[in-house]
């Protein structure tokens, strides 16, 4: 064979295994599917008790917190349509707190239901969200000693929940959230004789939380 054959055989063996080398690099790629990995942020999901995640939030009504409305907040969430919003501030609490103020009410009678969800300021107190929380059951519910607690995303907002049983005993479960705003930490609570029957509501609350932006 001479030699201008041997190059020509030669350069195409080098162009066939160049192009399979290619063919194989290209497959996988072609092949493969992307997998979304978990966030690190994401908040768990626990069905049943104490929790109970899988109750699906009510349908949003009304946004409590903005500027300009009833009860200006640090963080916005939304309530079930009918619910009775009231600024506290300035009003005396016919609780005997201390440090802590009743900033808001939201009634829930107006809607045929019986409950409220209400936001407390917290002074005085040094800490995030957990120690807020603490403090606050502390002065406000004694019977949350045996408390469940989380860390949590309540919608985009760092947040520290409770669950504890009314009144030290029974079934029914009140629950309190510490939200992380701007300017500190701010206490929301579910009051009502059938937690049951407002969960929806509450979910909505804890998964429409926004920081508001001054």
């Amino acid at each position: 064979m001479g030699q201008r054959s041997c190059v020509a055989v030669l350069a195409a063996l080098t162009i066939a295994l160049a192009g399979g080398c290619a063919e194989q690099n290209e497959k996988p790629s072609a092949s493969a599917s992307p997998t979304a990995s978990p966030s690190p942020t994401a908040s768990p999901v626990t069905p049943g008790p104490p929790w109970y995640d899988e109750v699906a939030a009510a349908p949003a009504g009304v946004t409590v917190g903005e500027a300009g409305s009833t009860c200006e907040l640090p963080v916005t969430f939304s309530v079930p349509t009918g619910w009775k919003v009231r600024s506290m501030e300035g009003k005396a609490a016919q609780l005997d707190l201390g440090d802590t103020e009743l900033w808001c009410e939201i009634d829930a009678r107006p809607s045929g239901v019986t409950g409220f969800v209400r936001v407390w300021r917290i002074n005085g107190v040094a800490g995030g969200t957990e120690p807020h929380l603490k403090h606050f059951l502390n002065q406000y519910a004694p019977e949350s000693a045996d408390a469940e607690y989380r860390r949590i995303k309540a919608g985009k907002v760092d947040a520290f929940e409770a669950s504890y049983f009314k009144d030290g005993g029974g079934s029914v479960r009140d629950r309190a959230i510490a939200m992380a705003s701007l300017y500190g930490p701010v206490v929301l609570t579910l009051d009502t004789p059938d937690t049951e029957e407002l969960l929806p509501a509450y979910q909505l609350v804890k998964q429409s939380a926004r920081v508001r932006r001054y």
